[in-house]
């Protein structure tokens, strides 16, 4: 199974050139090989074994930075043979070669088409390869919904712990009552389970400082607080028994996105944070009766408009996650659709956008194109006035 769009191939030397690229595919949200973002998975591993694997069989494409130094290091070349190896299996455009200089690389015939760092920046180079990703995903991805006999029934629990990573993770059996929360979780990888036995030292922690996670499981989401972590092994399965405890007092914290603005309504900027979320709108113009509009005032009346948006209480939305989600798993068709919701439910109900999701349709139209349809019931503010619905339908732009 491929677990990266991209594996990074190069020489000590080269290092600046693989660094500045492995940080923009961070800011993409892509997912990567680059030995420095792995040295606890590297750690005590057999690395001939290992990064066989890696760069022959886990990823959509090996970017090579060729050079006098990629020639001459006994890794480098064994991470192109590996490649190579790969790309005549495959008979395709595995191997995507960035050139530093003219050295000759044995099975890389200056035929091939290549990129030269000579004449465009790395940042040129990112946008070649974003574009490169863009088209295998929507091979990919109209392939998948063109096949009615493919199909995930795995049902997933999504957490999002305090590093910003998102776990979705397949549970055989789940029960949310009034106190608790109990899961039996079947993790799918090494870091899936390294997140849950992290969780144990969560419990640990409880008593010196509050250590909330952010959780989501079918029509809900809570901040939760792990209670009990369990590992039972059973022949060749691995089952996890955990329990939290759904932490509501900071969920319905006041957040920032629930007071007035000039003639913003707090019902009104919830409905701008909504289809931020769900379709990736941008800001909107500020209203016409604001006053000084230009100049620093206009500035600081738009910067404020923002804050405001995105809301507080933990959880700030600057842009909708489902683009990202997209990149990562826009080829596995309906277990996308799955993470977009389960993300989409923890994002509006934990940014205090809505308090009941009442309608929540994603539907993958095309590579480029989420369906929404969305129906959600506010916090009552007052006693006396019925809770406001946010109601709309829209599309999600998947690529730029």
């Amino acid at each position: 199974m491929q677990k990266y769009d991209v594996v990074l191939s190069f020489a000590g030397e080269d290092r600046q050139y693989a660094k500045a690229l492995a940080d923009l595919l961070t800011v993409g949200g892509y997912r990567f090989f680059y030995d420095e973002n792995e040295l606890a998975q590297l750690w005590g591993k057999n690395l001939y074994n290992y990064l066989s694997s890696v760069y022959k069989d886990r990823a959509r494409y090996c970017v090579m930075f060729l050079s006098k130094h990629y020639e001459q290091k006994l890794w480098t070349n064994h991470e192109r043979q590996l490649a190579q190896a790969r790309a005549f299996q495959e008979n395709r455009e595995y191997i995507l070669p960035v050139r530093l200089d003219d050295t000759e690389i044995p099975g890389i015939p200056p035929t091939v088409g290549y990129l030269d760092l000579r004449a465009m920046t790395i940042e040129e180079v990112y946008e070649v390869l974003v574009k490169k990703l863009a088209d295998t995903i929507s091979q990919t991805t109209e392939t998948n919904l063109a096949t009615t006999a493919q199909s995930d029934t795995h049902e997933f629990v999504l957490f999002r712990p305090e590093d910003g990573k998102l776990y979705f993770i397949p549970f055989q059996d789940a029960r949310w009552d009034s106190t608790e929360i109990s899961l039996e979780l079947l993790p799918e990888s090494p870091e899936e389970t390294a997140f849950l036995r992290s969780l144990r030292t969560h419990i640990s922690q409880a008593f010196t400082r509050d250590v909330f996670i952010a959780f989501a499981l079918g029509e809900d989401a809570a901040w939760v607080k792990p209670q009990e972590v369990v590992q039972i092994a059973s022949g060749s399965q691995t089952v996890w028994k955990i329990i939290l405890k759904a932490e509501r007092h900071k969920q319905n914290g006041s957040p920032l996105g629930d007071f007035t603005f000039g003639t913003i309504s707090p019902d009104k900027m919830a409905e701008m944070r909504a289809k931020r979320i769900l379709l990736d709108e941008k800001l909107e113009a500020l209203p016409g009766d604001f006053q000084n509009r230009t100049g620093p005032a206009g500035l600081f009346n738009e910067a404020t408009l923002e804050m405001f948006v995105r809301g507080g209480n933990g959880f700030q939305i600057s842009a909708s996650s489902i683009p990202s989600l997209y990149r990562s798993f826009g080829q596995t068709g309906k277990r996308f659709e799955k993470f977009a919701r389960l993300t989409s439910m923890l994002q509006l109900k934990l940014s205090n956008t809505v308090e009941e999701i009442l309608q929540l349709d994603l539907k993958l139209l095309n590579a480029k194109e989420l369906q929404v349809g969305f129906r959600g019931r506010r916090a009552r503010r007052y006693t006396n006035v019925k809770p406001s619905i946010i109601e709309f339908n829209g599309v999600c732009p998947l690529s730029q």
